[in-house]
């Protein structure tokens, strides 16, 4: 069944987000980090037209390049604004032809024999991940590679527990049986990582830099942000400040 999301209200977020996202994204760049070193340890895969699925200012992109001989990559966001950002980031004698693919993957036409596609910390904002599952693997060529990361449970407990809002996440196990009907999955690799922030304000405002505030909207009045601060402290509060808690799992997975 489809989740409901507002994607021009997460397009919003994530735009708003642009000059604070690589400060803030410290797990979401330790999450790439993870799945390309995944990745270097797969044999047999083709850098010769790569998809990358939810790019946004380019951290996972840059680093791809940097490691792999990508030679065309379709670059696809929900933000096309992040475009030329992005492009900048990949040094020249490392950039690969790019083709831009922007808007929302779960409607956009997808290229056809793709040798890799590729995303990080992004399947989480699907409506649809069987749907798009399905179409990435006729997407892919024969033996083609799909390798992403996505946030599951437990990703952000603490701010859900005290407001209710949060996303509908997949286990790490249901992901798997979705991608049992056209792929074989070679590795599934689940982290936990836990920040610590001074206060629950920090971390209002971590969410915010983030682009994470496009689930639902949450009305925070004078009382609310009171009660948060509060409650976040005195459930959660730890030596040293506050904790955030994400959980994700890396996926490599070969079209049968």
């Amino acid at each position: 069944m489809a989740m409901i999301l507002h994607k021009d209200k997460i397009a919003s977020c994530f735009r708003q987000a642009q000059a604070t996202y690589d400060e803030q994204a410290i797990v979401q760049k330790q999450v790439s980090r993870r799945l390309l070193t995944l990745i270097g340890r797969m044999p047999a895969i083709s850098y010769k037209r790569v998809l990358e699925i939810g790019c946004c200012t380019g951290m996972l992109t840059r680093m791809l390049c940097q490691q792999q001989p990508v030679a065309t990559l379709f670059l696809n966001d929900l933000v096309a604004d992040f475009a030329e950002p992005v492009r900048n980031r990949i040094a020249e004698d490392r950039r690969p032809a790019i083709l831009p693919l922007f808007g929302d993957i779960e409607t956009l036409p997808l290229p056809d024999r793709l040798s890799l596609i590729i995303s990080s910390s992004t399947f989480q904002w699907l409506s649809d991940l069987p749907g798009l599952l399905h179409r990435l693997a006729q997407a892919l060529e024969e033996e083609g590679v799909l390798a992403f990361s996505i946030f599951g449970p437990g990703t952000l407990q603490e701010f859900t527990e005290l407001t209710g809002v949060g996303l509908d996440y997949r286990s790490p196990e249901q992901i798997a049986g979705l991608l049992a009907k056209d792929f074989m999955v070679e590795q599934m690799v689940t982290d936990h990582n836990r920040l610590l922030l001074p206060t629950p304000r920090d971390v209002l405002h971590h969410l915010r830099a983030t682009g994470v505030g496009g689930v639902q909207t949450y009305r925070w009045t004078r009382s609310a942000l009171r009660h948060f601060d509060h409650e976040y402290r005195s459930r959660f509060g730890v030596a040293g400040g506050v904790p955030v808690t994400y959980a994700s799992t890396c996926f490599i997975a070969r079209r049968k």
